[in-house]
């Protein structure tokens, strides 16, 4: 399937080979993402990154390495690459992070506010808040950023090593926007289609 919003072109561009078609390196990433995320759990980014099964590999495990590691909470990173896909417009990344967001803890009016960019709504601590505001502003025009910006991350006890954390969660998010996009990618059946509507409203505008 494709993504919601590009009803012109319901199927993605490449072949998503199914879990019981895999084979050799593909096979392996597969069963490493089943590994880590339960039985039938391959989303259809990785499918798509089977395609080069190393690479696919290789960024499973700086995607681990991102959520599973570092000072700063999956919600705040969910939150961010929620707000990505909305800008980017990626339908499919807009319910499989508003899914993991959910996920983390957030209410259904927290994954509101991450579409409205709003970190006061998102229900993050006082660093997780400057660091939402600012990796937006860098995502958007990152030679803009001056030593001003920093002023907020270090009044919230901000350290040089969460500034990097926050700044790969949206290098990982638009990175996959990218692959998601280019290769209309659709979302997983597992979603359930949460916040479908979303694509559709972005179709209609087309």
């Amino acid at each position: 399937m494709g993504q919601w919003s590009r009803k012109d072109h319901p199927e993605p561009f490449i072949d998503l080979v199914p879990l019981e078609k895999a084979t050799g390196a593909r096979k392996a990433l597969y069963e490493e993402l089943e590994r880590i995320r339960g039985k039938g759990r391959v989303s259809n980014l990785f499918k798509a990154y089977a395609a080069f099964p190393e690479l696919g590999m290789a960024n499973l495990q700086r995607l681990m390495a991102l959520l599973g590691k570092g000072a700063l909470s999956v919600k705040f990173k969910e939150a961010v690459m929620t707000a990505l896909a909305e800008i980017n417009r990626c339908d499919y990344c807009v319910s499989f992070h508003a899914t993991a967001m959910k996920n983390a803890g957030a209410s259904e009016a927290e994954v509101q506010a991450a579409l409205a960019f709003d970190p006061k709504g998102i229900g993050l601590s006082a660093k997780e808040a400057a660091l939402f505001e600012y990796a937006l502003k860098a995502n958007g025009d990152p030679h803009g950023i001056t030593p001003e910006d920093f002023v907020p991350l270090r009044a919230a006890g901000v350290t040089d090593g969460e500034i990097v954390e926050a700044l790969e969660t949206v290098n990982t998010g638009n990175a996959f926007n990218l692959i998601n996009g280019a290769l209309n990618v659709g979302a997983d059946d597992f979603l359930g289609g949460y916040l479908k509507e979303r694509g559709e409203a972005w179709a209609a505008e087309r």
